[in-house]
């Protein structure tokens, strides 16, 4: 504080001196809470962060999955035609002898 502001702070005696007193608890409690606020934001940023990294990575997992899946079951189309073809051309085989 300004030295002025100090004299006239003293000029009001206990009163002054209460005064002073509230007004470097304010700043100090001021100081606290912004600090206060700061890291909570901070860990609000990591957090999200970290959530975010995560959700990134399932997402990355469910679409090989999801690839995985569609590739196998194109497998099994494929092999499902073939057998198809297989028993038709069976069958086309006995109508054509009877």
């Amino acid at each position: 504080m300004e030295s002025g502001l100090i004299e006239q702070l003293l000029d009001f005696g206990a009163l002054g001196i209460f005064a002073g007193f509230l007004i470097w608890q304010f700043v100090g409690l001021q100081r606290r809470l912004d600090k206060l606020v700061h890291d909570f934001q901070t860990q609000l940023k990591e957090i999200n962060d970290d959530y975010d990294s995560r959700i990134e990575k399932m997402r990355l997992r469910y679409d090989e999955v999801i690839v995985g899946i569609r590739s196998d079951a194109s497998v099994a189309q494929k092999d499902a035609l073939g057998a198809r073809d297989k028993v038709e051309a069976m069958v086309a085989k006995k109508t054509v002898k009877r």
